[in-house]
């Protein structure tokens, strides 16, 4: 050893290292705290003693040593270890384990014994993942000391868990704040929780970190707020916030025969799908078999829509996919993604931002209701399905008028934009017609239910002998 030379050491715990300060002196006291997991009963901690001088970049192994971690009943311990190839050399080191921080508290980590099956973020090994009835909800709130690889990169997360991938949007800098909420149905089989971090980059986003998480014993309603190490780089931590739901208290089939009502206001950050950098938006919905779309809003990449659907309410699932216009060629996906509304309370609104998959970026704003119809006469303000109906059919003519005249013209351009109007017209139409539907399918119910009330409310004849 040099006479001022530095020193280092660097944990390694399966594939997760972190790496100390550099310390003068042969005595050195780093007082560095790292959160490590393990993910087994039991790990071996790893030190590897370096030395190196404070004006290079360079630096020389001089040892290593190794300690058991800490099983159970054994929650703290302070161990003095001898580094293998340095005579005299010691190492002391304070061990805690801490309950599993995502458990309710009856288990420690020392006592889960956890399938690893499951799938990575490229594929899923396993066709059959069985439903608890459970929701989980993660937060992705922040990150910290972050690997940065282009200083004008932005930093994102995908989180996988089963086939259900998700991701944040990029945020710049090595300390990213996305405070953006995903999720999923919880799996049984101890299925995990995987993480991965990414910098964007033009020639290829570069992966700088990942992590999987347990959610065995997670308590319903029970929010835990924990910073997750991410393993194979010697830095970095995300923060998140997960919660199990039940869902019994709000799902239902569809027996009340109400209705979704979906409000699709706004989007932002949209990918650009044209060269001239923009897009022409607009948003097939699709609930069940059923399909509408909103108008196209031309060369932007925050579009406004503020469109009203409404769908007879069955359970069904409820997407939206992005799409952008094209006049001559077949339109290309922007971005999908699912509305939640099966645990609403029935009659409140939800106002959300919902980020969109398959893409790198981009947010839905939307509205969603499940409406629940009283017994009591409901007082609308609108303008009658029927009547409506008969005022589009007027309107697809006359704009078929247009649209032939303008052809005649050899205004092409011009008849596409009209073209595009009289598509939706015709959602509009299909969505009178599931109104009128609907209102018919409301009515004979609510029949039935005053016959079913007057039936058990009526005198029950005594037979007499």
């Amino acid at each position: 050893m040099g006479k001022d030379f530095h020193t280092f050491v660097e944990v390694e715990l399966e594939d997760l290292t972190r790496r100390t300060l550099e310390v003068a002196g042969p005595n050195p006291t780093w007082d560095s705290t790292f959160n490590m997991v393990l993910h087994d009963d039991t790990g071996i901690l790893k030190f590897h003693l370096y030395e190196c001088c404070p004006d290079s970049l360079n630096y020389d192994y001089l040892a290593s040593c190794e300690i058991k971690g800490p099983g159970r009943g054994e929650p703290v311990r302070v161990s003095v270890t001898e580094f293998v190839g340095i005579n005299s050399a010691k190492l002391k080191v304070k061990l805690t384990l801490k309950e599993w921080q995502y458990s309710d508290g009856l288990h420690s980590l020392s006592g889960l014994h956890l399938s690893t099956r499951g799938s990575s973020l490229n594929g899923s090994t396993s066709s059959f993942q069985p439903r608890t009835g459970r929701k989980i909800y993660v937060t992705v709130v922040e990150g910290k000391d972050l690997l940065e690889k282009e200083k004008s990169g932005k930093s994102y997360i995908k989180l996988q868990y089963g086939k259900t991938i998700q991701r944040t949007r990029g945020t710049a800098n090595s300390h990213p704040t996305w405070n953006q909420k995903f999720e999923f149905e919880e799996i049984g089989d101890g299925e995990y929780l995987k993480i991965k971090c990414f910098n964007e980059d033009m020639f290829g986003d570069e992966n700088i970190g990942g992590a999987r998480v347990n959610l065995e014993g997670l308590m319903d309603g029970v929010v835990r707020d924990v910073w997750i190490p991410l393993e194979k780089v010697n830095k970095g931590e995300v923060r998140l916030e997960i919660e199990m739901v039940t869902i019994n208290d709000y799902h239902h089939t569809g027996s009340e025969s109400g209705l979704i009502e979906l409000v699709v206001i706004e989007g932002r950050d949209l990918v650009a799908a044209d060269i001239r950098g923009t897009s022409d938006p607009y948003v097939r919905v699709q609930y069940g078999n059923l399909k509408r779309r909103t108008k196209v809003m031309y060369k932007t990449l925050t579009p406004q829509w503020h469109q009203t659907f409404e769908f007879p309410d069955d359970g069904s699932l409820l997407a939206l996919h992005v799409k952008d216009h094209n006049a001559l060629l077949p339109t290309s996906s922007i971005g999908d993604c699912i509305v939640e509304y099966q645990r609403l309370p029935p009659n409140e609104m939800s106002d959300k931002w919902i980020p969109l998959q398959g893409v790198k970026r981009g947010e839905i704003h939307v509205q969603v209701t499940r409406k629940v119809p009283q017994l009591q006469k409901k007082v609308s303000d609108s303008e009658p399905p029927s009547s409506r109906g008969q005022n589009i059919s007027t309107q697809m003519k006359q704009t078929m008028m247009k649209i032939r005249s303008l052809i005649e013209d050899e205004n092409l351009e011009e008849a596409s934009m009209i073209l595009n109007e009289l598509e939706s017209l015709h959602d509009v139409e299909e969505e009178c017609i599931i109104q009128l539907e609907t209102d018919q399918m409301l009515l004979l119910n609510k029949i039935y239910q005053l016959g079913q009330e007057i039936i058990n409310s009526s005198p029950r004849r005594s037979s007499s002998n």
